[in-house]
């Protein structure tokens, strides 16, 4: 089974800092795969807060995720400062991907590349939506 590539090369719409705590690590004493997905839910929620929207609200609608690929590339260890950033492409009428790299601060060393699908979705009528005009417009 051929290992999953992310495309690095985005257009960045976001960046924070996040820096690696205890809680962080597994059992191998640095940052758990789990934890990634973590982050990258982190870096959405503070992209999306940015524009006063949230995941239950886009301007009509909530998200949903629908699939996620992580490309896991170097370690990362307890207190340690990383980059989050994030882009988004394979904008359609109702779904996008969030690519998301995540770099350690001073070394700028790529940890991990990941995507997430995602879906707009009316959960008062459990079914998918058409993503707000307004919501798009944040895209660019």
């Amino acid at each position: 089974m051929p290992l999953i590539k992310i495309n690095p090369q985005f257009d960045e719409l976001f960046r924070c800092s996040l820096q690696v705590r205890v809680a962080d690590l597994n059992y191998g004493n640095h940052l758990g795969n789990d934890q990634i997905l973590s982050y990258f839910h982190e870096g959405r929620v503070l992209w999306l807060n940015q524009h006063s929207l949230s995941e239950k609200d886009v301007g009509g609608c909530g998200l949903i995720m629908a699939a996620t690929s992580i490309e896991y590339l170097a370690q990362a260890y307890l207190h340690q400062h990383l980059e989050l950033t994030l882009g988004v492409r394979a904008v359609g009428k109702a779904r996008f991907t969030i690519v998301y790299k995540l770099t350690e601060q001073q070394t700028e060393q790529t940890i991990a590349l990941g995507e997430t699908h995602m879906g707009c979705f009316d959960y008062q009528n459990q079914k998918p939506a058409r993503a707000p005009q307004s919501f798009l417009a944040i895209f660019t």
